[in-house]
Order: C-alpha cells, then structure tokens, then sequence
C-alpha cells in the first residue's frame, strides 16, 4: 500500500513537473517569436518602388558575318520596379551601351574601330524568389526594343552593310536573367544582375550576355 502510495505520489510529481515544463517551454517560444517578429517582418520588402542605376557590361555581335568579332560594350543602365506583392512586380529597365566595331581593312575609308552604341527599352515581370534579411535573389522576364547605331564613324553614303554590319535599325529585345541585392539598409542596396540579352537586328537572333552592378533605393509602403 505505501509502495502504491509512493508510485501515486511520484507519478504525480512527474505530471506536474511535465505541465510546469510545457508551460515554461510555451512562454520561452512566445518569447523568442515576439522577438524575432520584426525580423520576419523584413520591413526591406515592403517597398512600393525600387529606383535602380549603375554600370552595364554586354557581350555583342554586331554582325550574322564569320569575319566579325564579337565586342565588348560598356556603359549604363537605369530603371524602375513597382511592387504588388512583396514578392514580385513589373520591372522597366533602360540601358546604353557603347563600344568600337573590329573591322577589317576596307576600300571605304572606315575606322577599323569605328564606334557604334546600343539603347535597349524593356519591361517585364520580376519576382523576388528568395528573400533574407541581408540579401534577396530574384528573376526577370523584360521584353522591349533595341535601337542599334553602327555608323557613327562611316562616310556620308557608305552603309554599315557594306562591310558586313548590320545596318542602323530599332529592333526586338529582351534580358532573361537574374538578378541579387545585398541589403545595406533598408531602403537602400547593391544589385548584380546577370542576363541573356537577345537582340534582332538581322534574320537571326544575336545571343548577348549583359551584366550589371548599381545601387537600389527603395520607396513607398505596400501596407499603408
């Protein structure tokens, strides 16, 4: 009988203990989600706009012709997303790009580095795929218009065709690609982006990787 009494007793003391644990370890987990709430939060994401500009880099053929270098072109971009989600949003992006032709010798008195430049419009949808409190990885489908300058150096009459570039023209373009930031603060961060830039300005597609470095500021509320 005492040893039953003991057991009641023991199994009691165990029950109690387990539900004093169970609430602690309750309160300990309130206390840890309230904690974290704001970070969860990410307040980096809830901005109506990004502003984006920076540097641009692309890797251009400026010819369907075998006797022609691709070339690398520098220069600018710039553009604006505006949110829907804090997850995606329609994106607009502008870009210049400028560079020298590699030419062979020619019978038209032409610049063997003769310069040309390139202007891409496009807009698109754009998604933030993974977000993190530091940093955020997102996609981008843009589709727009190129406007190819090649003569910029040619004599009067003489036409890019001649010696195998394609001629001036306002073509299809588009950037599929992706693109990161790095959070500095809130409103503001570094973004790299990394694309496939197909262009038109022949009867074939020119396959042109792009890349960019710039900075992002944030703007607006999607939670008023």
């Amino acid at each position: 009988m005492r040893f039953q009494i003991r057991v009641k007793a023991v199994v009691r003391f165990l029950c109690a203990a387990l539900v004093v644990s169970s609430f602690g370890f309750a309160a300990r987990a309130s206390a840890q989600v309230t904690a974290v709430a704001p970070v969860a939060g990410f307040d980096e994401y809830n901005n109506r706009w990004d502003v984006t500009g920076g540097a641009q880099y692309s890797h251009f053929n400026p010819s369907s012709g075998r006797n022609v270098h691709a070339i690398n072109l520098l220069g600018w971009n710039g553009g604006a997303t505006v949110y829907f989600r804090p997850s995606w949003g329609i994106e607009t992006s502008v870009r210049g790009l400028y560079g020298n032709l590699d030419l062979q010798g020619n019978d038209f008195n032409i610049p063997t580095n003769a310069s040309m430049s390139e202007h891409l419009f496009l807009f698109g949808p754009t998604f933030r795929i993974m977000r993190r409190q530091n940093y955020t990885v997102g996609l981008h489908t843009l589709i727009g218009a190129a406007y190819g300058s090649f003569d910029k150096d040619f004599p009067q009459g003489v036409t890019p065709n001649q010696v195998g570039i394609f001629n001036n023209k306002l073509a299809w373009g588009g950037a599929f690609g992706a693109w990161s930031d790095y959070n500095l603060r809130p409103r503001w961060a570094v973004r790299f982006t990394a694309d496939y830039q197909p262009t038109r300005y022949g009867y074939a597609l020119q396959n042109e990787f792009a890349g960019s470095v710039g900075i992002v500021y944030r703007v607006g509320s999607l939670h008023k």
